[in-house]
């Protein structure tokens, strides 16, 4: 590696420190979880350290509910590219939301996209393509065209050509608790 490649490395990494101090300074005159999680997400999406083509790469959103130390669910892509109004265009879009207990932490389901358009602030994914939706086990896949994600409110519109499969698996009552 050159030297003249560590330089925008090492830009990328100082710009992201400042960012990241800049956060803990909102945060302790504001909401700290709110307003760290909001400094770090515009962070990780603004931060193009080292790729020389203005793509963020390994974007990460978490959203965290009351005073949770674990986030209830989690926006990923592989690549972000900027566009007006402080949006991305996010490629590989991931979404896994979350139930922690006290020793376990349980995946309920996974979204999956290819391409779609994210606000970090407002939290919200939306694509005219293809999405699929799958619970980990293997129970459950819905997929459909045209969507919106809203991470805040965890609410999932699926616009066109819904389509949802099950297993036998999944249509299995769930055992009732006795008092």
């Amino acid at each position: 590696m050159s030297l003249g490649s560590i330089k925008p490395l090492a830009l990328g990494l100082a710009l992201l420190a400042l960012v990241g101090l800049a956060a803990l300074v909102v945060a302790k005159r504001h909401d700290k979880r709110l307003a760290l999680a909001k400094a770090v997400a515009v962070a990780a999406l603004s931060q193009t350290a080292g790729t020389g083509d203005g793509l963020a790469r390994g974007i990460r959103i978490p959203l965290y509910e009351g005073e949770a130390k674990q986030p209830a669910s989690v926006m990923l892509g592989r690549t972000a590219e900027p566009v007006d109004g402080g949006k991305y265009i996010v490629t590989e879009m991931r979404v896994e939301n979350y139930t922690h207990s006290s020793n376990t932490t349980v995946t309920n389901f996974i979204i999956e996209a290819p391409k779609c358009l994210i606000d970090p602030v407002k939290k919200i994914a939306t694509s005219e393509g293809r999405i699929v939706v799958t619970r980990p086990d293997g129970t459950f896949m819905t997929t459909g065209i045209g969507f919106e994600w809203r991470q805040l409110e965890s609410v999932l519109t699926i616009t066109n050509q819904v389509m949802t499969h099950l297993t036998r698996d999944s249509l299995k009552p769930v055992p009732s608790k006795k008092p």
